[in-house]
Order: structure tokens, then C-alpha cells, then sequence
């Protein structure tokens, strides 16, 4: 196989990230692995699960073009215990490279677990 071979089956391969749980805190904070790099990707999801058994948490999507200015793209949503929701990027959203997932507890000092999942695919 080729170097340009090699390169486009690089290209054309989906990304994903699948971080451990997360702890939610009172304060917004990027759930640990949750960094999905998107280049050239024209599809991008996230999952997030509320794995905990009574506790809600908040949550919200961002995204960046140079992995340091990062904006909001999808705005902050609750979910309930035990509970999943998903983001789907726009095509307008999918022109970003760098995605993320913050979380935070939706009550102070009781915390929840965030179960997070993304992909990028052509």
C-alpha cells in the first residue's frame, strides 16, 4: 500500500472518543476525553447518559476551529437521572474541527455521573 493510500484510509476513517465516567461538579468542566478532533468529518454526534440513580446534571456542547476559542454550539440542556440525550452538528457546526462536552451538577453538591460517546465520520 502506498504513502497516499495510507493517508486517504486515514482520512476517510471515523473518530471516535469514548471517555470514563465523569463526576459532575458545581461548576462547568470538560468531561476528561470528550476532545473529538472532526477534521475533514462532515458528520459529528455526541451521546451522554445520566448514569446516576437520583442526581440531574447539565450539560452543553462546544466547539473550536483552533482547539483554543472555544464556543457554545449547542446550548445547556438538563438531564434527568438514569436518563440519555443526543447532539447531532449541523452543517454549519461541522465547518468547527474541535468538539467537546462540558457537564455540571444541576443541583449544587449532588453530583452525577456523565457516560459520554462522540464520532466523526465522512
Amino acid at each position: 500500500m502506498s504513502a497516499r493510500d495510507t493517508e486517504i484510509l486515514e482520512t476517510l476513517a471515523p473518530k471516535s472518543v469514548a471517555p470514563a465516567n465523569f463526576t459532575t461538579a458545581n461548576a462547568y468542566a470538560d468531561v476528561t476525553g470528550s476532545k473529538l478532533d472532526a477534521e475533514g468529518k462532515t458528520r459529528v454526534v455526541f451521546t451522554i447518559y445520566n448514569a446516576h440513580a437520583a442526581n440531574g446534571i447539565t450539560w452543553k456542547v462546544l466547539a473550536s476551529i483552533d482547539d483554543s476559542t472555544y464556543i457554545e454550539v449547542e446550548a445547556e440542556a438538563t438531564l434527568a437521572a438514569e436518563t440519555a440525550a443526543s447532539w447531532v452538528a449541523s452543517e454549519v457546526e461541522t465547518s468547527y474541527r474541535y468538539f467537546k462536552i462540558q457537564a455540571k451538577s444541576t443541583v449544587g453538591n449532588s453530583h452525577g455521573t456523565a457516560q459520554v460517546r462522540g464520532y466523526a465520520k465522512m
